[in-house]
Parts: C-alpha cells; structure tokens; sequence
C-alpha cells in the first residue's frame, strides 16, 4: 500500500478493526467519523438482534430467520444457510461489504477498499494484487490474487486454523475464498477451512468449492503446500 495511489486510515470501536483505503485525492476527514458512524450503525442492528435471539451469536448451524429483519442480518442468515456454518460466520464480510457501499455513496467516490480482521471487500478503476498471509507457512505472502477492475465490486475473505481468535475446525494456514457478496465470501471461508483436516485435503477441498457457482477463486495453503483455482489470475511474489 504504499503508493500515492491510496490514502489510509484505520477506524476501530471494540472487536470491530477497519482498515480504509481510498484514491487518495479524494480523501476527506469526515471520512473517518462516518466510517465510525457506520461501524456503530451496523453493530447496534446486530447485537439489538442478539439480545432477542442469543444463538444467532453461538449457533455453529444455520438457523430459520425471523420475519421483519434488517437487510443485513437476512445476508447472515441467509450465507449461514449456504454454507451450513452459523450465522455470526459471515460478520466481518458483511460489514466491509455494507460500509464499502456506503463510502462509495456517501461521498461518490471511484475506489474504496475495507479490510475488516484479514476480510476485504473492494471496489478498484485499476487493477490491484491481494498477497495471501499465512502465518508461519513458508508460501505467506508468495501468493498473489490479480484484481482486475471488471472483477469489483469483490469480497476477498480468509479463514485460518492456526492464525487469529475466530473459531475453526480444520488445520489449513489460511483459506482464501473471493465471491461478489461479503457475507458469503466470509462464510465459506469459514466452511472450507473446517473441511482442511490434513495438508493431503487441500485439493479437494479446493475442488469442491469451485463447484459452487457462488465462489470466483480458492486458494488454501497448508505448510509448504497449496492448492489454487477460479477465474481470478493468481501468480507467485517474489
């Protein structure tokens, strides 16, 4: 990122940790308390709905919505019953999601990328390379996604079993899944990285979720070894 092509900031309120990016002559202070603003929005719609509905935050399992919800939550709802993973799965890409689309509006902008705990949702006018962390795997930050402008608006979502505090059931470094909705990338991220039970796995994990029409690109890293595939071109980082 450190290019004068962006401008940055960072906007957190307790569990929530945003990273901003935007074209940087465009970039305005009040961007930031809105981006606040926004957190505090979405956060206040989701934990009003805990409080009436507890297991919408400790299911491990889809759950049947509600009538009379917000937008958001029926996302949630509705990733968690694609995925076969609970609801708050898809949390973090729901809300880079929401509040990429609100900048977007907000102050008609070309370019906005949120980074939401290791999430990203991204809107781009040229093209951009997300590297895929992976922990203490020898390939962390060797693999690249080439974002190309016609492949935005784009949910980039990675889930680890070994890296960060979100629960996971399976041992791969990290599962990268690109989808256009946030909400869904979260989830299978999530999904698939609890199917990784061994580095042996990694391809037909791989394979199975391309198979879902939902999903664009896969790359999930174990150890020294990875397995990639989709639409979005992928290279190798020196």
């Amino acid at each position: 990122m450190g290019n004068p092509r962006w401008k940055s900031f960072r906007t957190r309120y307790k569990e929530s940790d945003l990273w901003v990016a935007l074209d940087a002559g465009r970039y305005d202070p009040p961007m930031e308390k809105f981006v606040l603003d926004r957190i505090l929005c979405y956060r206040n719609i989701i934990e009003d709905h805990i409080t009436g509905a507890p297991e919408f935050a400790s299911s491990l399992a889809p759950l049947v919505p509600p009538s009379g919800i917000s937008q958001i939550l029926t996302e949630m709802y509705s990733a968690s019953q694609l995925t076969s993973t609970g609801p708050m799965s898809s949390v973090a890409g729901v809300i880079a999601e929401y509040i990429c689309n609100d900048l977007l509006m907000e102050f008609n902008l070309s370019e906005v990328i949120i980074e939401n705990g290791g999430d990203i949702f991204m809107k781009l006018t040229s093209p951009a390379t997300i590297s895929v962390y992976a922990g203490d795997s020898p390939l962390s930050e060797k693999i690249g996604l080439d974002v190309k402008p016609e492949n935005t608006p784009l949910s980039v979502c990675c889930s680890s079993g070994k890296i960060g505090h979100s629960l996971s059931f399976g041992i791969a470094d990290a599962c990268m899944v690109a989808c256009r909705s946030g909400a869904l990338a979260d989830a299978f991220a999530t999904a698939y990285c609890n199917r990784v039970k061994s580095s042996k796995m990694i391809g037909e994990v791989t394979e199975h979720a391309l198979l879902n029409p939902e999903i664009l690109s896969v790359v999930i890293i174990s150890g020294d070894k990875v397995a990639i595939g989709g639409e979005i071109s992928i290279r190798v980082l020196s």
